[in-house]
């Protein structure tokens, strides 16, 4: 016995591949990500290490740790150098580090629930099972859907305090040949929206990765779509739905061995029904004189229709009722019948009556009527 075809999904390969490459990259940016977030709750609280010396190439990184990160937290002088931030300070970023903090802390949620749908999307995704596969699908595209909103939020949000940096600096001289004395701790300005920036194209996760992950949750939610809405899943000829080996096991039996029955139709009326199959034996007819025949008999008239158009004489036998038709037995042999072809390749013949003897012997012309 064979099996009647499963319910599958169209284009399972296609869909399989964009999965595993969901998959494997949220796995990897949710790692990174992950880790990020702790080290940013870790540097809030101090526990973290900027620099033991002030100098101009540490500067960056420590302007960048006092406006983001840095929590009210004392820390020793082997970690972190103080110095006058007061120009620093007249700059209002979006966000303090108290209230970034909160967003690192909401980010390392949606990070983890992000590396376990990305998993549940690399195991769950199977042709043979429509509703795992919806739902790994849909629970991925709803953490990956907030991790694309809380990025281009973030961004916004620093994008923000780069102008505010940038405007605050702008009205500082750094010339003092043409407009006086320069003020050395305007450079703070610089390094906060060099600080900025950097946040924003982290938040973007470098533009070109938030720009992935967005394509992968748009093809996979219009997948989604079509196989929650698709109520023809059977396979086709011209795109199967299933591997080989299952067509081959799903597929009508190949009945190699069992006798082909062939009906043939010997005749176009639709009243007789044929008792065996027949086989056709052509014989070549004069046209010529079956027309001539029709229209000297005495039925012309009545006969006119059926041998208006030659194609369509034949020699229609009485019909049979079913119930009357006696059985055939398996091991009869065809019946052949005649099929009357009309050509023109014989003689005319002479259809006229001839003379017939009367009663007493003479021979009369035939009465006409």
């Amino acid at each position: 016995m064979y099996r009647q075809p499963s319910t599958g999904i169209k284009n399972f390969d296609s869909l399989k591949s964009w999965s595993i490459w969901a998959g494997v990259l949220g796995v990897v940016q949710a790692v990174i990500w992950i880790g990020l977030t702790i080290t940013a709750i870790v540097a809030y609280t101090c526990h973290i290490y900027i620099t033991n010396d002030m100098t101009y190439g540490t500067f960056v990184k420590t302007i960048f740790f006092d406006v983001y990160f840095h929590g009210s937290c004392k820390m020793s002088t082997d970690a972190y150098q103080s110095y006058d931030s007061t120009i620093l300070q007249t700059v209002q970023t979006v966000f303090d580090p108290t209230q970034l903090l909160i967003w690192d802390c909401v980010y390392l949620g949606v990070s983890v629930c992000w590396f376990v749908v990305s998993i549940v999307l690399l195991v769950y995704v199977r042709k043979d099972c429509v509703k795992l596969t919806l739902g790994a699908i849909y629970s991925w595209a709803f953490f990956v859907a907030a991790i694309c909103a809380m990025d281009v939020a973030a961004g916004v949000i620093f994008g923000v305090d780069f102008g505010r940096f940038h405007a605050k600096a702008s009205q500082y001289n750094a010339n003092d040949i043409n407009a006086g004395a320069v003020n050395p701790n305007a450079a703070q300005l610089v390094a906060g929206g060099v600080a900025a920036m950097a946040m924003m194209i982290i938040s973007f996760k470098g533009f070109i990765m938030w720009l992935i992950n967005f394509g992968l949750l748009v093809y996979l939610l219009v997948r989604a779509v079509r196989i929650s809405t698709d109520k023809d899943s059977s396979d086709t000829l011209f795109m199967p739905r299933k591997n080989s080996n299952e067509i081959l096991t799903t597929r009508a039996p190949i009945r190699a061995y069992e006798e082909e029955r062939v009906n043939v139709q010997a005749y176009n009326n639709d009243a007789f029904l044929p008792e065996t199959r027949s086989t056709a034996e052509t014989i070549e007819v004069n046209e010529e004189a079956i027309v001539r025949a029709a229209h000297m008999s005495r039925d012309a008239s009545l006969m006119d229709r059926r041998f208006r158009s030659i194609d369509a004489f034949q020699q229609y036998p009485a019909p049979n009722s079913q119930a009357t038709r006696p059985v055939r037995q398996s091991s009869q042999a065809p019946v052949q019948e005649t099929v009357v072809v009309a050509t023109s390749g014989f003689p005319m013949p002479d259809y006229s009556p001839g003379l017939s003897p009367s009663s007493n012997g003479i021979l009369r012309h035939p009465q006409q009527y």
